[in-house]
């Protein structure tokens, strides 16, 4: 297989094809994506998030800050992976930080002095939803609880979040803790990139063993009654994360993945076990409309295979004795309405200068919906 440069092959055989360049286009939708019945909900804010283009699907006051309660621990969890040197080193628990919850709130017990790996307690923290390994963890990676949470806001500001602020590791309430459903999809789309957070956040019971303060193993059973595959079992939901407390109602953090389409959806101050039939509504309305179209879902194909019926092209594939493949991001996609069809999806090749890199750009409509880098190749015919 050989390597060759995009103007030597490309240049004249896609010149034909190059449809005026137009302005950068922030969505990555393809069809109407309003012309379905959308869901009627409890909960007073919800999302719905494509996980891959962050695409907004569904979306009810998204903006509004509202307390997130525990589902702020998946922010919690992924800055302390982010910053952590080994999941297997140790959380060494203070009086401080098991002593600060409030009692009666989520905790698996551990001691004063107790000794845990972190990865241990990051399983209390995303399956019991425990606060005290939430404090241990905030001073262990950050040297105290407050300087993680500026850790956090950090995140939170690096990710885009206009209206989220942390002010404790766990969501326990305080009128100054607070986020936005729009907010909450996005740290969930980036932590889902994680695979360490994914892992832990997708599983469904755990064991913690015994300890230098405990003769007892601790079983950790997931909250998330979807991830534990009860009445509100919907077929795809990976993880989650729950939350509530008397000033935030219940909130839910879920992501689902069916035919190559992974959807967050995010709930904020619903009801009871509402939160979960308003979450299963969102996801039957995203799979219902809605497909990923991957144009690179193969590893090497002929660029020009499609493209037979353009003359510069068929005297270029008859004069060169190369085929040309091109390979790029299989995992890239863009959202479409179930109604569009793959054919009705354009595409230009260009060459970026600056970067030096060639750009595959998706338009429907003559409107840009996509863009993805890509290399050339070629092989003899």
């Amino acid at each position: 297989m050989k390597k060759i440069s995009f103007f030597l092959v490309l240049i004249l055989t896609l010149q034909l094809m190059i449809l005026p360049v137009l302005a950068q286009n922030t969505g990555t939708s393809i069809g109407d994506l309003s012309t379905s019945k959308k869901p009627s909900v409890t909960a007073k804010s919800a999302i719905l998030m494509d996980a891959n283009s962050g695409e907004i699907l569904y979306e009810k006051d998204i903006y509004k800050k509202r307390y997130p309660a525990s589902i702020t621990k998946i922010m919690t969890t992924l800055v302390a992976i982010e910053n952590c040197d080994s999941l297997y080193e140790t959380v060494t628990y203070s009086e401080h930080a098991i002593n600060s919850i409030e009692p009666g709130s989520s905790q698996i017990y551990i001691n004063p002095g107790e000794k845990l790996s972190l990865e241990e307690s990051l399983y209390a923290i995303m399956l019991e939803s425990a606060n005290e390994a939430c404090n241990g963890v905030a001073e262990h990676i950050g040297g105290s609880i407050e300087g993680f949470v500026d850790m956090m806001n950090a995140k939170a500001k690096e990710l885009g979040c206009k209206n989220t602020h942390f002010m404790n590791p766990n969501g326990l309430h305080n009128d100054k803790h607070y986020v936005c459903a729009y907010d909450m999809a996005l740290i969930t789309k980036a932590a889902l990139k994680n695979k360490t957070f994914r892992k832990i956040a997708s599983t469904a019971s755990y064991t913690i063993p015994t300890t230098n303060k405990s003769k007892q193993q601790r079983p950790l059973w997931n909250h998330h009654k979807m991830v534990k595959k009860t009445n509100y079992v919907y077929d795809g939901v990976e993880g989650g994360k729950t939350g509530f407390t008397m000033m935030a109602r219940n909130t839910l953090v879920t992501w689902c993945q069916r035919d190559g389409l992974e959807l967050i959806a995010v709930t904020l101050r619903d009801n009871g076990y509402e939160t979960y039939t308003d979450t299963k509504k969102l996801f039957q309305y995203g799979y219902k409309n809605f497909k990923a179209f991957t144009p690179l879902e193969t590893k090497s194909y002929d660029t020009f295979a499609s493209d037979s019926s353009n003359s510069m092209i068929q005297a270029a594939n008859q004069l060169s004795p190369l085929k040309i493949n091109i390979m790029g991001d299989t995992n890239y996609s863009v959202i479409m309405n179930k109604t569009t069809k793959d054919t009705d999806i354009q595409h230009t090749f260009t060459y970026n200068k600056k970067s030096h890199k060639n750009i595959l750009q998706l338009y429907y409509n003559n409107k840009k919906v996509g863009s993805i880098p890509f290399t050339i190749s070629t092989t003899t015919k």
